[in-house]
């Protein structure tokens, strides 16, 4: 990519990564310390058990994520500086309406999806201790997994629309790596063991561009994640996707 334009995209890009892992720091530090007052005496916090458990729980999550976000801000560093940098471009408004379009009505179908399986589990588990729970709790018991569900039902119709509006408020910035991307302000990355791109095309519908579908494994198997990626017409797309293959051998 020609360097001016590269400059033109890349400079105005803002590593989050790294943000996030800042904010996870002040977090760590203010639960270790409410930990530490919790487990101290002549504290207002003194003796508040689930308080100290919490605080530590959350400081030791929070140094877990804070490790994380660190390493995926340098690999964001790497498309930035265009170390790792294929390909660059910015969306124009109608093709950042298609492609917000496009991940509101893909992320609803897969809500629908889990919350049919969310409902199937809460059911399997809750008909079986309705038969062993008085009436009265069995009521209670009832109320507490109903609002659980609701509260799931709510969070997955909501946040499709929630990603909807942060998408049509992107900087519509794309940055397509050797095995990173970043998209409208999303950071994506498939280099853990065990990861890498599934499938790779060319695609005409709902716009032109190309779906990268790429997998990772983490601690709850091989999971994946299909990116519909407008591309403008001064790209060459199957240029583009021999330069992603080339990075990319297993594809």
């Amino acid at each position: 990519m020609d360097k001016s334009i590269s400059n033109g995209i890349l400079k105005p890009v803002k590593n989050r990564e790294r943000s996030a892992a800042r904010f996870f720091a002040v977090f760590g530090i203010i639960s270790l310390l409410a930990a530490a007052a919790a487990l101290s005496e002549n504290t207002f916090l003194s003796g508040i058990w689930p308080v100290g458990f919490l605080g530590i729980f959350a400081g030791a999550a929070s140094l877990v994520t804070i490790i994380i976000l660190n390493k995926r801000a340098k690999k964001m560093d790497r498309l930035i500086t265009g170390e790792k940098l294929i390909a660059g471009w910015i969306m124009t408004e109608d093709e950042r309406k298609a492609f917000s379009d496009n991940l509101k009505v893909t992320s609803r179908g897969k809500n629908k999806a889990v919350m049919l399986v969310v409902t199937i589990f809460f059911v399997v588990i809750t008909l079986p201790f309705l038969f062993f729970l008085e009436r009265d709790e069995s009521v209670g018991f009832m109320l507490i997994m109903g609002g659980i569900w609701l509260i799931v039902l709510i969070f997955s119709w909501f946040m499709p629309y929630y990603y909807h509006y942060r998408n049509l408020k992107g900087d519509g910035k794309i940055l397509i790596g050797s095995q990173y991307a970043y998209i409208n302000g999303y950071f994506h990355n498939w280099d853990f063991p065990l990861s890498g791109i599934r499938s790779l095309k060319n695609i005409k519908e709902p716009f032109r561009g190309i779906m990268l579908k790429y997998y990772y494994t983490d601690r709850t198997w091989t999971n994946e994640h299909a990116l519909y990626i407008p591309v403008p017409d001064s790209i060459n797309i199957e240029e583009l996707i021999g330069s992603i293959r080339k990075e990319n051998p297993a594809v």
